[in-house]
């Protein structure tokens, strides 16, 4: 890893903004909220940049018509904390230990609307591990996912 001073909230923004046509396209709503001042974290830029695109890319080809997506950063006393929630799919209880193994795809049945090689999420939990942070999952089939990545504030 090549570690830097990261502003998470300008990284945000970057990416959101470079996914506006995408999000267009799909008539995705995607709304920003931020608690806090000081969103700082020592970081790989490029790593960190490319988790935060697969997760915003992940909310979008799960969504169901209308997506909606809330990207949200918190700062707390130790942590920046970003949370990306979406309306989309949703993941069976049953699966949600295996999302972020290898070659690892929730089964569909014979149709796969969505094209891939499950490596997008072990990616953005290998990444997060090295960056000594943390990602938590909850979701609701039907109703959507929040993926929450933890990350160490820069002292």
């Amino acid at each position: 890893l090549r570690e830097e001073s990261v502003e998470l909230l300008q990284l945000e923004d970057e990416v959101v903004s470079s996914m506006k046509l995408q999000f267009e396209k799909y008539k995705a709503k995607v709304s920003t909220r931020h608690e806090g001042k000081d969103f700082t974290i020592r970081a790989d830029r490029l790593h960190v940049t490319s988790v935060v695109f697969n997760l915003l890319d992940n909310a979008l080809k799960y969504s169901k018509a209308n997506p909606s997506i809330q990207v949200e950063l918190k700062e707390t006393e130790t942590d920046v904390e970003l949370s990306i929630t979406d309306n989309g799919i949703g993941i069976a209880p049953e699966f949600r230990k295996k999302i972020f193994d290898k070659f690892f795809r929730v089964p569909t049945g014979d149709t796969h609307n969505v094209k891939g090689y499950g490596l997008g999420l072990s990616y953005v939990a290998y990444v997060i591990q090295r960056h000594r942070g943390s990602i938590d999952m909850e979701s609701q089939p039907g109703i959507g996912s929040r993926f929450i990545i933890k990350l160490l504030k820069t002292a």
